[in-house]
C-alpha cells in the first residue's frame, strides 16, 4: 500500500495525518485498529496475525542484507529435510516394530540417537534463526558438522533393513 493510500485509509478512520510518515501512520492506525502499535519493528516474526499490515511489516528479502537471505535459506532448507528425516524415522520405528529377537534392541537404540540428534539440530537451528553475522557464521559450521553426523547415522540405520 502505497502513502497515498494509508493516508486515505487514515483519514477515513478520523487519524490526524499531518506530516506523519508512512510507518508511523500505520501505527497509528493500528492502534486504533486495536492492535499494537508495531509495524516495521518485527525481527523474523509477527505474532499479530489478524493485524491487516502483517504482509507489509514483516521484512522482505529487498531489505534483507546477504547473510541474512543465506541464513533464511539454509534454516529454511534445513527445516524441509528435518521433516523428511522425520518421516524416515517414523518408516523405521513400524519397521522396528515388526523385528523379533536381539537385532531390535539395537535398532531402536540407533533410532533413539537419531532422535536425539534430530532435536540438538532443530535447537541450533532455532538458535541460528535469531543469530547475529558473527554467530551465524560459527554457529553455522557446527550445524554442518552435526548435519552430516546425522545423515550418517540416517543411512546407517536404513541399512540394517536392507
Amino acid at each position: 500500500m502505497n502513502i497515498s493510500e494509508v493516508r486515505t485509509k487514515a483519514k477515513g478512520m478520523r487519524v490526524q495525518v499531518g506530516k506523519l510518515s508512512k510507518s508511523d501512520l500505520i501505527r497509528t492506525i493500528q492502534t486504533r485498529e486495536g492492535n499494537f502499535p508495531c509495524f516495521e519493528t518485527a525481527l523474523d516474526y509477527c505474532s499479530q496475525k489478524a493485524c491487516c499490515w502483517r504482509d507489509a511489516c514483516l521484512p522482505s528479502k529487498k531489505t534483507m542484507k546477504g547473510w541474512e537471505r543465506k541464513r533464511k535459506v539454509y534454516t529454511d532448507k534445513l527445516a524441509v529435510e528435518l521433516k523428511g528425516y522425520k518421516k524416515q524415522i517414523i518408516a523405521l520405528e513400524k519397521k522396528a516394530e515388526k523385528i523379533l529377537g536381539s537385532g531390535k534392541e539395537e535398532i531402536l537404540d540407533d533410532i533413539d540417537k537419531l532422535k536425539k540428534k534430530m532435536a540438538a539440530i532443530k535447537g541450533k537451528s532455532q538458535k541460528l534463526s535469531v543469530a547475529s553475522e558473527d554467530a551465524w557464521k560459527i554457529t553455522r559450521k557446527g550445524l554442518d558438522v552435526a548435519w552430516k553426523d546425522l545423515s550418517k547415522t540416517m543411512k546407517k540405520a536404513a541399512k540394517k533393513f536392507r
